[in-house]
């Protein structure tokens, strides 16, 4: 069974994302690599592309947050006038067992809240626009955690039957309601108050996938000549420790005709990436002896 692994993250500022996550947040430094050549290739981008990738974790196992900063092509932002709406991954969850914490550290960025509030478990909760990602983020207070941990990411697409089949049948992960993760009251907390969607959630290990179709205010597709190195919340990735797993899946994505799938293959790893608009995921093989190598592990903290 495959599980949601890790975020994709494209900044516009390396340093400041690093900082941001690890100060206001708590999440760990989990090491960093150069990307370039072959390897950049299963972006889809061309060979001498380059970009530097950085890995940060919390305190869930087998999950992280890779952060990329492309230079080569040189990153574009996010289109003038986005919206949490538009189509793509759009927003991710996290909680922090420190929310005084989380609040002093947005402020220190002189990032604006874009709502506030308490949740029906009664801890609280708000939402900002990270302006290094160009994503919504939502902080849930947890108190007593041992650190920070990622709930969800959200995509916003204009298909949601396409979405349950690539999900529920292509992939194989468990469906639920919508509302396992939101009502409709919460949009106001990243600035959609009254907007009408459907969806559903992906259950898979830790962290939930939020697949929505906003019907008011419509979302508006993926710019054509987007590509992989533009400034957003990339994609997600599913990953297991069983080759086979991983192997199985990728040969249904064809079997299918999943389009834009680069493939990444070594004796140790596998990976693809779909890059297709609405599909922005990625599939990895990552033995367990690996671990620290791929960034999953915490290291030394920053010298800041």
């Amino acid at each position: 069974m495959l599980t949601c692994i890790q975020f994709g993250l494209n900044t516009s500022d390396m340093a400041a994302t690093l900082r941001f996550y690890s100060d206001a947040f708590g999440f760990q430094n989990a090491g960093g690599q150069g990307i370039w050549g072959e390897t950049i290739k299963i972006q889809g981008l061309s060979p001498d592309s380059r970009a530097m990738m950085w890995w940060m974790v919390g305190a869930q196992p087998f999950f992280q947050f890779e952060i990329f900063e492309h230079t080569k092509p040189t990153q574009r932002p996010r289109p003038e006038g986005w919206q949490p709406c538009d189509h793509g991954w759009v927003r991710f969850g996290i909680t922090v067992p420190d929310y005084d914490r989380a609040l002093a550290g947005i402020a220190a960025f002189d990032i604006a809240l874009t709502g506030q509030g308490t949740g029906p478990d009664g801890q609280r909760r708000c939402a900002f626009y990270d302006p290094f990602i160009g994503a919504m983020v939502e902080v849930r207070e947890a108190k007593g955690s041992s650190g920070p941990t990622v709930l969800y990411g959200a995509a916003s697409v204009s298909d949601l039957e396409a979405a349950r089949h690539y999900y529920g049948e292509l992939i194989g992960l468990e469906l639920g309601q919508l509302e396992e993760l939101h009502e409709p009251g919460d949009e106001v907390l990243w600035g959609l108050a009254g907007a009408e969607r459907d969806g559903f959630v992906v259950r898979s290990g830790d962290v939930k996938l939020e697949i929505l179709r906003y019907d008011a205010p419509q979302g508006r597709p993926r710019p054509a000549d987007h590509r992989a190195s533009d400034q957003c919340f990339f994609n997600a990735a599913f990953g297991s420790r069983v080759l086979a797993d991983v192997a199985e899946t990728i040969d249904r994505l064809q079997a299918a005709g999943v389009e834009q799938m680069n493939i990444f293959r070594t004796p140790e790893l596998l990976a693809t990436y779909v890059n297709q608009p609405e599909r922005e995921t990625e599939f990895s093989f990552i033995p367990r002896e690996l671990d620290a190598i791929l960034g999953f592990e915490p290291l030394t903290p920053f010298f800041g």
